[in-house]
């Protein structure tokens, strides 16, 4: 697929407004390049002068926005080129206006240098422990720290992290500057954490926090650590090797985070009738009555499975038919299973079965459950395989279910919709001797 170019060169990563100027959300440039078609994602790729739009890396993801009235969906780096991903092909030679999102991008910002700020503290004494890799995941970051076999470095005691909460919190009230510095690339003094691709030229970026941080970094920052307003350290969890992954909110996060904890209590005060510090021990309460009345339940259930299978046998000896079948829409699959248990228990479907000597040999018993529009399980019980399979012919024929099984047949039926008329016929079929 041929592109369609213009003669006006690319700004190179490194140096596109976005990074100069992360504050900004909108610019004036010129679309230099577009594919002719989309690619099989149904995406065209927009080449522009310079954006606004930062192109994903570093572990910031990309921006999103608009080009005049298009949707840029993605942003890409391909070496030192930004990518963007429409779904809407971009005139080559317009001058068009990029347009942030700048919620999206303002998040991103606050994660980034939080991230920056949170790995520096922990760097230091007396912790000193490094961050081998960091998520700027949808709804909270972490950093993982290299507390494994690579390097064994002590992970902070959770006392230890709520020290190193306030440590940070005080540095942002401290509104730190974060200042960008750049130089040309040099491959003798290329950073390690540069990608490999990262090649012809370009600038390289070090982003530091005043008198306290300063690596290398791609992304969009904050001017000063004022405006990451404060950070929330959450947990921690195994990683591979040993590591352990810190999760953390910063800026907005935390507002956000702490409003919808504030309405999820506000509900369970509503549920509970206790305010928030009794609801562990209301809950904790709850969870015991509910253990109680669970065995209850199951000790009646297995009382009234008794009775029902009772009722099963004086219907198989007493009537003249030799399929009974039951059908409860309050029932479920495990009561099925403590009726089927106590046919068994009761010999019903074996001879001499109800007690009066005659053999049920021939007789067949069907267990079905669930409310009529939901449909639910269904089980089939004979003394015979012959029996059972000509049963559940039957009830394959008549409902939308699908099954087997042999001794025992069991299924499932979406929908109980020809349950009644499979009453009728199961009420009529005669078993084959």
């Amino acid at each position: 697929m041929s592109p369609i170019t213009a003669t006006t060169t690319q700004v190179p990563v490194g140096e596109i407004h976005c990074q100069q100027n992360p504050y900004s959300r909108e610019l004036q440039t010129t679309c230099i390049e577009c594919s002719e078609k989309p690619d099989k994602k149904g995406f065209y790729q927009v080449k522009l002068h310079d954006t606004v739009l930062f192109p994903e890396g570093g572990g910031q993801p990309f921006d999103t926005g608009f080009i005049d009235d298009i949707q840029v969906y993605n942003v890409q780096r391909k070496k030192l080129e930004h990518i963007h991903y429409t779904k809407q092909p971009v005139p080559v030679g317009k001058q068009v206006l990029v347009k942030l999102d700048w919620e999206r991008r303002w998040d991103h910002m606050q994660q980034h240098s939080g991230q920056h700020l949170l790995t520096a503290v922990l760097e230091q004494a007396p912790y000193s422990v490094d961050t081998g890799s960091w998520n700027l995941g949808a709804t909270k970051c972490f950093i993982e720290l290299q507390t494994g076999e690579a390097k064994k470095q002590r992970m902070p005691t959770p006392e230890e992290l709520v020290i190193v909460e306030i440590r940070v919190n005080q540095l942002i009230l401290d509104a730190v500057p974060v200042i960008v510095h750049t130089e040309s690339f040099d491959e003798s003094s290329k950073p390690e954490s540069l990608p490999d691709d990262y090649v012809g030229g370009g600038t390289i970026r070090r982003v530091e926090i005043q008198n306290l941080d300063l690596n290398p970094c791609c992304g969009t920052h904050v001017a000063h650590t004022g405006h990451l307003q404060s950070i929330k350290l959450l947990h921690t969890e195994k990683a591979r090797g040993g590591n352990t992954r810190l999760f953390f909110l910063v800026g907005q996060r935390v507002t956000d985070t702490l409003g919808t904890s504030l309405n999820v209590s506000r509900q369970l005060n509503n549920l509970l009738s206790v305010p928030q510090e009794a609801f562990v021990e209301n809950v904790a309460r709850l969870q015991q009555a509910r253990s109680a009345n669970q065995k209850t339940v199951k000790r009646l259930m297995g009382e009234l499975a008794g009775y029902v299978a009772a009722e099963i046998g004086r219907r198989i000896n007493k009537e003249d038919t030799d399929v009974v079948m039951l059908y409860r829409e309050d029932a479920d699959m495990e009561f099925l299973q403590t009726i089927q248990l106590a046919i068994r228990d009761q010999n019903i479907l074996l001879g001499g079965g109800g007690g009066d000597g005659a053999s049920n040999s021939n007789k067949v018993v069907v267990l079905a459950a669930g409310e009529k529009h939901l449909g639910g399980p269904m089980m089939i019980a004979a003394s015979n395989d012959g029996a059972l399979q000509q049963v559940a012919k039957t009830v394959t024929a008549a409902l939308d279910i699908k099954g087997g099984g042999k001794g025992r047949w069991q299924g499932k039926a979406k929908n109980w919709k020809g349950i009644d008329e499979l009453q009728k016929q199961l009420d009529q079929l005669k078993i084959n001797a």
